[in-house]
């Protein structure tokens, strides 16, 4: 992710006057608030552990692959994974104590895959050595550091990506023969496609990287199966005017050159200036693409490769589909210029909005190639992302993409693991934030456990060349099927002939829609996420005014303005037998002394005005209290019931009261009495 932020703490006094003196007052909703962090090392005996979703040691199955449209090992067997980015300045060169802290707490967390980002900045925050007057050579002590994390993460049953092999965030340096070196984008994003100094420096990367020997797993990374794909670059491509407009002048002319030899192989006249020309813009990512993977593979790289992550112009996705897979970047609410959020509920966004992350990463699923999601986040401190984890790992299940990354466990910013306060960090790191790591584990398991079925359903848009390299405007294609992926699945096919789907009619009024599984119900206008599936059953969103919801022997009631109540099963049974189950019921969080200012017209569809950030706060994080009350029916196998808060670390606190009524047990739900975000449930 290029784009870098800092939550500051206080904005000019410009800003301070621009803004109603009300939003100087802190947050207050008229609920408690309690301390409440998720620990990012290793919690034994946690009652919250969700390991059992891995199957250690990663890579014990062979080499992943790319077919009919899916992840799968060697041996048949189907592959999903459910990850997080871990950022290389600092964060991927733990010590080894940390190291084998962070791997069993992520296996802890349901995380079978870490994605290694920005791997090619300089030590220390990246394994180029800075002692050279070049970009090519390694640093011993960090790749020793990185050999040891991945044995661990290996060890513990968690694959490793490794992105922009050698065109992230490098900087060239003079000794690297690069023109005009020190005026290019960091990444050589955009030059890296037609530039033959940078193509050769890439290529030479890869290879070294790659042929490196791991000695605690004794595998080159080439040969280790743990090793699940990789990726040549990150957000580039030359259909962005944000990347070009970096180009020098040497280059600039360099390409214009490229592209008058172009036109005339093909007996045309320039028309207009080289970026107009989406053709040759195709013709030349393409071409790189499918070079550089014949290179990948004939060194000797046996995973999965891809190409980049920035597919918004369906050229770009239909370049990137000559690789294995496909690869976008959704985000809801990013921090703008470091002061600024929208602070809208995506819950509340009606389903025909281009712009939510379902529809956005629905956009960039190809026929017959896998869909990976590298980033994807809905970020503090946007108030209502607790109830996207949940959207998200539902709406991707539906979907049946292939793997979800969350930016950013930890990393960028100069962050390492030392000396961690108990607070939020930055708008993108997120291993303490209840509303996001509290939640992830029930996303691992409604993605990839099993919780929800894929659609059996697709449709498909087909498009025709010239058609795309006619179509002004790329953001329009995603409004034309925005509302498909909330139903069923969506998918593309690049070739002769153009013809698009009919949205499906539950997607027409965009506001209360049910999945064609009937697993899954929104309703954008009151801002209600239902979940009802086998093994989870989630009310979630603004459940304060909601009538209550029952299923599989069930009920929840909120007297919460704004709460996730999700309760899924343990032991692998339907929830309405199981005899272990699990109850995550969480609302806001915020850092203490947080304040944002209030939005002026408070209106969901409002995307242009903004909220500023007047405080990010201090420690400790601060959890807003949930009430409401759980029905739990009585089932065939069980006539007793005991009921366990547990605290950060997932370990059992004095059982709550429980009261009959019925066929069941009645108890009421108050996390703030509790400081609790999890309920154990043994059903006796």
């Amino acid at each position: 992710m290029f784009i870098v932020k800092k939550i500051v703490t206080c904005i000019s006094l410009f800003l301070l006057i621009s803004v109603p003196l009300a939003a100087a007052e802190d947050n207050k909703h008229g609920e408690e608030r309690f301390p409440f962090y998720i620990p990012w090392n290793y919690c034994e005996g946690s009652k919250a552990d969700f390991g059992f979703l891995l199957d250690a040691p990663a890579g014990k199955y062979g080499f992943l692959e790319s077919r009919n449209g899916h992840f799968y090992f060697k041996n048949g067997k189907r592959a999903k994974f459910w990850g997080v980015n871990i950022h290389s300045n600092r964060a991927c060169f733990p010590s080894h104590k940390q190291a084998e802290d962070i791997a069993k707490r992520l296996a802890q967390l349901g995380c079978n895959i870490v994605r290694m980002h920005f791997l090619d900045n300089e030590a220390p925050g990246g394994v180029i050595d800075p002692g050279y007057d070049d970009s090519q050579h390694f640093s011993a002590s960090q790749m020793e550091k990185l050999d040891y994390f991945i044995y661990r993460l290996k060890e513990n049953g968690i694959y490793v990506m490794f992105d922009t092999l050698g065109l992230g965030v490098r900087k060239f340096k003079p000794g690297d023969g690069v023109e005009d070196c020190e005026n290019i984008r960091e990444g050589a994003g955009g030059i890296s496609f037609f530039d033959k100094r940078i193509m050769e420096l890439s290529r030479k990367f890869a290879f070294d990287f790659m042929s490196h020997k791991n000695p605690y797993t004794g595998n080159a990374y080439m040969d280790e199966p743990a090793i699940a794909m990789v990726e040549m670059t990150n957000e580039n491509t030359l259909f962005a005017d944000w990347i070009r407009a970096y180009f020098p002048p040497y280059y600039d002319k360099e390409i214009k050159d490229i592209w008058a030899g172009w036109l005339k192989d093909r007996g045309r006249l320039p028309a207009g200036d080289w970026p107009d020309d989406k053709q040759f813009m195709f013709e030349i990512e393409k071409k790189y693409k499918i070079d550089m993977y014949n290179y990948l593979r004939s060194i000797g790289i046996k995973c999965p490769i891809g190409a980049s992550n920035t597919p918004y112009d369906n050229l770009a996705l239909a370049a990137d589909s000559h690789t294995d897979f496909t690869d976008i970047h959704p985000y809801w609410d990013l921090v703008y210029r470091s002061t600024r959020i929208h602070n809208r509920p995506m819950i509340k966004q009606n389903c025909l909005s281009p712009n939510t992350m379902v529809n956005v990463m629905a956009s960039a699923k190809v026929k017959d190639k896998p869909l990976v999601l590298t980033e994807w986040g809905s970020v503090w401190p946007n108030e209502w992302r607790a109830v996207d984890m949940l959207t998200t790992a539902s709406y991707a299940a539906l979907n049946d993409i292939d793997a979800l990354f969350l930016y950013s466990y930890n990393g960028g910013w100069g962050m390492s693991w030392d000396n961690l306060e108990k607070k939020l960090y930055h708008d993108t790191v997120v291993f303490d934030d209840p509303a996001k790591m509290g939640l992830f584990p029930l996303g691992a398991l409604i993605f990839r456990g099993g919780g929800v079925a894929p659609s059996p359903n697709v449709r498909r848009v087909s498009y025709g060349f010239d058609e795309l390299f006619d179509m002004k405007d790329p953001y329009s294609d995603r409004a034309r099927f925005a509302g498909i992926a909330y139903v069923s699945r969506l998918e593309k096919v690049f070739g002769p002939g153009t013809e698009y789907p009919e949205a499906p009619d539950a997607a027409k009024n965009g506001t209360e829609i049910i999945s064609d599984t009937g697993e899954i119900s929104r309703d954008s206008q009151r801002g209600i996420f239902i979940l009802k599936a086998p093994k989870i059953f989630s009310f979630s969103g603004f459940t304060g005014n909601a009538p209550a919801q029952e299923f599989g022997g069930i009920r929840f009631r909120s007297d919460s303005d704004f709460a996730t109540f999700t309760i899924v099963s343990l032991d692998g049974e339907d929830i309405s037998e199981s005899r272990h189950l699990l109850l995550a019921a969480v609302g806001r969080v915020e850092n203490t002394g947080q304040k944002i200012a209030p939005h002026s017209s408070k209106k969901t569809e409002d995307m242009e005005r903004d909220v500023y950030i007047l405080n990010a706060g201090k420690a400790p994080i601060l959890a807003e209290g949930v009430e409401g009350d759980i029905f739990i029916k009585r089932n065939s196998a069980s006539e007793g019931l005991e009921i366990f808060p547990l605290d950060e670390k997932g370990l059992r606190k004095s059982p709550v009261s429980l009261g009959a009524e019925g066929d069941g047990f009645l108890f009421g739900i108050s996390t703030a009495r509790d400081k609790a975000i999890y309920y154990e449930i043994i059903r006796r």
